[in-house]
């Protein structure tokens, strides 16, 4: 099967994301874009997520993902001391992990949720959901987060992490990337959201490979779908630059390249 990889990179205009690939591969071109109205009327406030979590090899529904987001803000937000004082939104330390208070709309993009179905959906299977690490000593498994609880009559969500999974929250010992909360929020596609994170910040061109154990299928759990590589630009990548087109400062183009080109 030909192998593809994808070199992707970051300027403020015109940027080239060149592709270099085993057989074939990828081009990318970085296209910057003035902010949306949306954005312009909402605080768009950075956050940095640890670079494990970009390269973390998972499927999730955006919902899901939005649930990492404000994990991972959450996260941020215990770092740097900042104490959150409403009844709302809270972090409280457990004997293994913390707590999670937050509002159960701070997941959704400005939709009704009729009795919290989206909601309820996303929690669940997150929390059936779980992180692995292996190294020369140890090896275990973790669930992501657990007791999922939703007050109907508040709309207020709690959950429980483990710590583990909270200390890679916390963890830049690897990298880091920074990205505009609100703007990751808002995309409706998985594709969308973790490109937007791969871009964000780049300033220097950037090897990610389509296969392989590090590559784009594994990360985004495609593998057996998409074989083809029309197909993955097509349902992935194409899909993908169609919301950054639409929702964030700056999107990409892509086109397939030779091997030698």
């Amino acid at each position: 099967m030909a192998r593809t990889s994808i070199h992707l990179h970051r300027l403020l205009r015109n940027a080239s994301i060149i592709c270099v690939g085993v057989l074939r591969s990828l081009t990318h071109t970085q296209q910057s874009k003035k902010a949306s109205p949306m954005s312009e009327n909402l605080p768009n406030k950075a956050v940095f997520q640890s670079y494990i979590w970009t390269c973390a090899k998972y499927d999730f529904s955006p919902y899901e993902k939005r649930i990492i987001y404000r994990l991972i803000e959450f996260a941020q937000r215990w770092l740097e001391g900042i104490k959150i004082k409403d009844h709302m939104h809270k972090i409280e330390p457990s004997d293994c992990g913390v707590n999670i208070t937050m509002p159960v709309a701070s997941i959704l993009r400005d939709e009704d949720d009729h009795n919290y179905a989206k909601a309820k959906a996303a929690f669940t299977s997150l929390s059936k959901k779980g992180a692995e690490y292996e190294d020369d000593k140890i090896w275990f498994y973790t669930a992501i987060i657990e007791h999922p609880k939703i007050e109907k009559g508040t709309g207020i969500a709690t959950f429980h992490v483990y710590d583990p999974i909270w200390r890679a929250a916390l963890d830049f010992t690897k990298g880091f990337k920074k990205y505009e909360l609100i703007t990751a929020m808002k995309f409706k596609s998985v594709y969308a959201m973790r490109f937007y994170e791969l871009m964000s910040g780049q300033t220097q061109p950037l090897f990610v490979s389509l296969e392989g154990s590090d590559g784009l299928r594994e990360r985004f759990c495609l593998q057996g779908k998409y074989e083809r590589v029309n197909d993955f630009k097509r349902y992935v990548i194409d899909a993908a630059k169609k919301e950054l087109d639409e929702s964030s400062p700056y999107s990409f183009v892509a086109k397939e390249e030779k091997e030698g080109k």
